[in-house]
């Protein structure tokens, strides 16, 4: 396989790799222990704050203590899956008999 081929493929295994495991983490409210639309639906509702357990009432957002590490964590897995893809895609060497 020609190289400007095997980095493409690598450059797109990486994306889809990085921006997955991004998607996963923004659907599952990785970023927050408590989120902003939490706390908006429980004051919809009439109650002052989000209550995260009995008699705790949050009434601010509170950002997961992880937050500022999750677009490395994306990065990595996404260069680490382009790294495999390109060494997937290589020539393969003659066995030696």
């Amino acid at each position: 396989m020609n190289m400007p081929l095997r980095i493409v493929i690598s450059l797109v295994v990486a994306l889809a790799a990085g921006g997955g495991y991004m998607a996963v983490d923004k659907m599952r409210g990785a970023e927050w222990v408590v989120s902003p639309q939490q706390i908006a639906e429980a004051k919809a509702k009439g109650q002052m704050g989000y209550e995260s357990r009995p008699g705790t009432v949050t009434v601010l957002p509170i950002r997961s203590e992880t937050a500022d590490v999750l677009p490395m964590k994306w990065a990595l897995i996404g260069v680490v899956a382009g790294f495999l893809a390109f060494r997937a895609t290589g020539k393969k060497k003659a066995a030696k008999a």
